[in-house]
């Protein structure tokens, strides 16, 4: 069976449409403000709390996935959102039918690359479309890319990062040896789960994407070795988002 099921659906007209959406939530009272012109995504917590406790920031209130949406300064935002591509495709349509231009997301990854070790940082340089949003938008192709000018910016801003391609799926937990083996071969540095279709979803919208991870667990050895807790995973956190904050605060355009 093909997938998606119905053929050339990429020529499609949407149905359903983010717009569409905010246009009915404000129909019913509830004001439609404008999302900052860059937003720095994340899916976890406590580089959310860390946020929350360093910086000033309001909250943008609003129908959908950016419901969590924080305003740091006026050109930046910050949200963290639920784990998984869909949840990253609804939120980067919405967040660009309010006006963002420019994600950059900074989450937690698995090394598959033997060269990576816990705490590592990493630059996403392309991402294995292993998940199934992302066809929903575009024909296959392996990888989706980001924007090559953000991710020049952020490759900048983390000079001592690894820079490479990672592997998107929506299987954690169907991560198998083989597969591991396969791509690491293959020169894929690490596995997640959004990036592809962040990359994607962006680019049909009209916006840029980038991404960067710290490793917090490793999927090379004898076993897999979680790490989630460490301070190290966290120090990764918060210094991918002060590289994010660099790259706009330095004036990134198109």
């Amino acid at each position: 069976m093909p997938f998606p099921n119905h053929e050339g659906k990429h020529a499609g007209r949407a149905y359903v449409t983010a717009r569409r959406l905010l246009d009915y939530s404000e129909s019913l009272g509830k004001p439609r403000s404008a999302a900052p012109r860059a937003v720095v995504l994340t899916w976890q917590a406590r580089l959310e709390d860390r946020v929350r406790e360093r910086r000033d920031h309001q909250e943008v209130h609003g129908a959908g996935a950016e419901s969590r949406l924080l305003r740091l300064t006026p050109d930046l935002g910050f949200a963290r959102l639920p784990i998984g591509a869909p949840a990253a495709a609804i939120a980067v349509e919405e967040m660009s039918a309010r006006g963002t231009e420019l994600f950059i997301a900074v989450g937690a990854a698995g090394a598959v690359s033997e060269r990576l070790a816990a705490g590592d940082l990493a630059v996403c340089s392309a991402a294995l479309r292993d998940e199934g949003t992302s066809h929903h938008y575009v024909p296959p192709e392996p990888f989706a890319l980001p924007d090559a000018y953000l991710t020049q910016r952020l490759r900048k801003a983390l000079p001592a990062a690894a820079y490479g391609p990672s592997w998107t799926t929506d299987a954690p937990y169907r991560e198998t040896a083989e597969e591991i083996a396969r791509y690491r071969g293959e020169g894929i540095l690490t596995v997640e789960m959004e990036a592809s279709c962040l990359f994607t979803v962006a680019r049909l919208t009209g916006s840029a994407a980038a991404a960067a991870f710290v490793v917090s667990d490793v999927l090379h050895g004898e076993q897999w070795e979680p790490h989630f807790s460490s301070p190290d995973v966290l120090r990764g956190l918060w210094t991918l988002f002060e590289a994010a904050e660099a790259c706009v605060s330095s004036g990134v355009s198109q």
